[in-house]
């Protein structure tokens, strides 16, 4: 690509004087009405003429507070200086000293909280406005990417000692810089099929292109940091597991992706989202393209967004790119907001409206479970709270409605728990990983920074704890490094795995897949499942694991050919590889010895009760299984599930099988002859089946669980996505379950949201 015209040229040869009376540059922007249908970048950045402006205004201080200021320490004097002279490359040379992301942090980091907070001509003395470091270091960044210029950091010889980085967030890619840079194998473990953590499925494109992003972290592959995607630690392998595996010391970045409700009344109702499931489905899943997109998301006519933060700002823009009336609520007053001024701003102009001092108390559905109106209350401003800002008081009598089509709950998120959850010896408080002043945590070896320790925070300070947190590990590891000096330890190839390695068609509609997925086939248990997306194109659909086979690596599905996605799963063939496969994800199914045991299962569900049943038998108790199908020749795996369990008995709709009736006919036609005790009973399959399964099993006073398999994005827990109530109480069945009480789950609102997205569900096959 050719250089922008307004970047290739420096500054006079001839030393510039500077002048800090100079007006603050303002960056240049997409104008309101054309960026609001778009997912482009809004801020276009400095031209050449506006850097020369903006550096002239630098006091060049003796003593800079700037650089103290900014939590990475870069020498913001320096590379100044270096624009000033013209030389933008050595400028973007001394910036990447410090941090290897300029083009990021230039576009993302809060300057104003850091470095521009201190400048000196932003103080009251002065009374003038900051020098905007920001956006020279973005300058500097976009020059540099442009000019097509390599400058490759100096990196020192291998010491041969492995490092393993638990997300490929901000915090763990500037260790991965830091450590790369100082002789370590680094590893980086990803669970998304995209890298960049928050950076990718938070911000949208249009504040952080994802050229940029993708490019940035190229830069660390060039270095020789080794990235797997599709990995997530604490399932796909354990902590433990790493360092068995060769790694010394391993970094936990994984941030606070467990997404916040509010706990209120109508919460569950088709058109809530979470913050991170609305922006993960739009930035990492690209529904602004839909339908040529696979995944979709529901934007009404009105989009209410809950929240202050910069989430809050981006979902609401991508409402009002999305075609919606957008209105941002929030609690506090204008004062309060927690997002960057510049956010703020964009978001007006774009055209979101803001109401203050104001609290959802209700969502209101309608018969279909739509959200239509939201109730909600007017708050004044008390004392301050633990945050330090006033604290909000509901003023009685004050509800009002308003009608509302979409509802973005962005009110905050804790650390994702599957770590914590998998590894019970680390110490944790509140969710959030408890380190010591060195940044290690409870386990020897076992490092942690970010938001998985802050809880919700900023991009840089979580950079900050990932270059702590890679100098702690460089101290702890200098003994090491003398031994591996002398003898380099072997690396351990990975297997590439995802291949399809046998196929066979079961019904017309449902294919029997085996695919090579060595980590998962070690540690599967029945009940579990994986996320799938055929191609690099399709959306994230979870399958639930039917088999597996440790000592070949292959793990064993069962897919029914309905949507788009499932369709492109059924039509590969051995020798193709699936795009992206993560797992084992869920909660393993409770198996116990217990006595006698009744499986239940309708259609493919049958598949999906092979493993389990066959758990009960291993496990000493006398498993019966009832399976329902449409006829006979749509039975799968009978001759399997003999095997697994003492007893099995088909019901088909068309008395072709043993038993003409639903499987729920059949399970009352067996009690009558088995009155017996029974313990327990699992059930699986459609929705109306178990539901009136566990309407049966409820008369009968037996336990009874059902496994559930609701909409998913990521299948870790990070979006909130696959909500389910259970007990009256929101769970997420990617991390609680997705086995739960049968005699708990409403199976009502379940069946409501596998329904949201039927009619785009039709659109793309209709694409197709």
């Amino acid at each position: 690509m050719e250089p922008d015209a307004s970047l290739r040229g420096g500054v006079d040869p001839a030393r510039p004087k500077r002048n800090p009376k100079l007006p603050r540059q303002k960056l240049q922007l997409r104008d309101p009405e054309s960026r609001a249908a778009t997912g482009q970048e809004v801020a276009l950045g400095f031209t050449a003429s506006q850097a020369r402006v903006e550096v002239l205004r630098c006091l060049n201080c003796k003593d800079p507070k700037c650089i103290d200021a900014c939590p990475l320490h870069i020498d913001i004097k320096a590379f100044v200086s270096h624009m000033v002279d013209g030389d933008f490359g050595k400028a973007f040379e001394t910036i990447s000293e410090q941090n290897p992301f300029p083009g990021i942090c230039g576009r993302v980091c809060q300057h104003e909280l850091f470095c521009e907070k201190v400048c000196l001509l932003g103080s009251p003395k002065t009374k003038l406005d900051p020098v905007a470091v920001g956006s020279l270091e973005r300058f500097a960044a976009d020059w540099h990417r442009q000019s097509g210029e390599v400058r490759r950091p100096a990196v020192a010889p291998s010491n041969g000692l492995r490092v393993a980085l638990v997300g490929s967030g901000p915090a763990s890619l500037i260790a991965a810089y830091d450590l790369v840079r100082k002789g370590y194998r680094v590893t980086v473990f990803e669970a998304l099929h995209e890298l960049g953590g928050v950076l990718a499925y938070g911000i949208p494109p249009f504040r952080l292109p994802r050229e940029i992003l993708r490019e940035e972290i190229d830069r660390l592959r060039d270095l020789g940091v080794e990235f797997r995607t599709d990995f997530i630690v604490g399932r796909t392998t354990a902590v433990e597991e790493l360092f068995n595996q060769g790694f010394r010391a391993i970094f936990l970045g994984t941030g606070a992706g467990l997404p916040h409700l509010m706990g209120i009344p109508g919460e569950n109702l088709i058109g809530v989202y979470t913050a991170n499931e609305f922006l993960t489905r739009i930035n990492l899943m690209q529904a602004y393209e839909f339908p040529h997109s696979d995944t979709p998301v529901r934007v009404g006519a009105r989009t209410v967004v809950v929240g202050g933060g910069n989430s809050a700002m981006d979902a609401a823009r991508w409402a009002r790119r999305l075609g919606s009336e957008a209105i941002i609520q929030f609690r506090r007053g204008r004062a309060e907001l927690r997002a960057r001024l510049e956010e703020i701003e964009h978001a007006e102009e774009e055209g979101v409206r803001f109401e203050f001092l104001a609290a959802p108390v209700r969502l209101i559905g309608d018969a279909a479970g739509l959200v239509r109106e939201i109730e909600c209350i007017r708050m004044q401003l008390g004392e301050p709270d633990d945050s330090g800002r006033p604290s909000p008081v509901p003023i009685p009598g004050s509800e009002y409605r308003m009608p509302v089509d979409t509802v973005v709950m962005a009110i905050g998120q804790s650390p994702n728990p599957t770590v914590q959850r998998a590894t019970p010896q680390l110490l944790t408080s509140r969710g959030k990983i408890v380190i010591d002043e060195h940044g290690q945590t409870s386990m020897p070896g076992v490092f942690a920074g970010g938001d998985v320790v802050r809880g919700g925070s900023t991009v840089i300070l979580a950079m900050r704890d990932g270059r702590a947190a890679a100098d702690a590990i460089d101290q702890a590891l200098a003994s090491d490094r003398i031994l591996a000096a002398r003898a380099p330890l072997p690396s351990r190839p990975h297997a590439a795995g995802n291949r399809i390695m046998v196929r066979r068609q079961l019904t017309p509609e449902v294919a029997w897949i085996e695919v090579e997925a060595p980590e998962v086939a070690r540690h599967w248990k029945p009940g579990q499942f994986v996320i799938v997306r055929p191609t690099a194109a399709s959306e994230r659909i979870p399958l639930t694991i039917v088999g597996g086979a440790a000592e070949r690596g292959w793990i064993h599905l069962v897919v029914q050919a309905v949507g788009k996605t499932s369709r492109q799963m059924v039509s590969l063939q051995p020798g193709d590889r699936v795009a992206d496969l993560l797992g084992p994800l869920g909660h393993p199914a409770t198996i116990e010895s217990v006595g006698a045991v009744l499986c239940v299962a309708g259609g493919v569900g049958t598949a999906e009760l092979l493993p389990v049943a066959q758990a009960f038998r291993e496990a000493g108790n006398r498993v019966t299984a009832l399976c329902g199908a449409r006829s006979v020749s749509q039975i799968i795996l009978d001759r399997e599930l003999r095997s697994a369990a003492h007893d099995v008995f088909w019901s088909t709709d068309d008395a072709s099988g043993d038993f003409q009736g639903t499987v729920v006919d059949l399970m009352r036609m067996w009690r009558s002859r088995h009155p017996d005790p029974l313990a327990v009973a699992h059930v699986i399959g459609p929705i109306p089946m178990m539901r009136a399964a566990a309407a049966l099993t409820r008369d009968w006073n037996v336990r009874t669980f059902a496994s559930l398999n609701p909409i998913m994005v990521d299948g870790t827990g990070m979006c909130g996505g696959c909500r389910v109530a259970v007990d009256g109480k929101v769970r997420f069945a990617c991390v609680d379950g997705p086995e739960f009480d049968a005699h708990q789950v409403d199976f009502d609102d379940l069946a409501r949201r596998t329904r949201a997205y039927l009619d785009q569900e039709r659109l793309v096959l209709q694409s197709v």
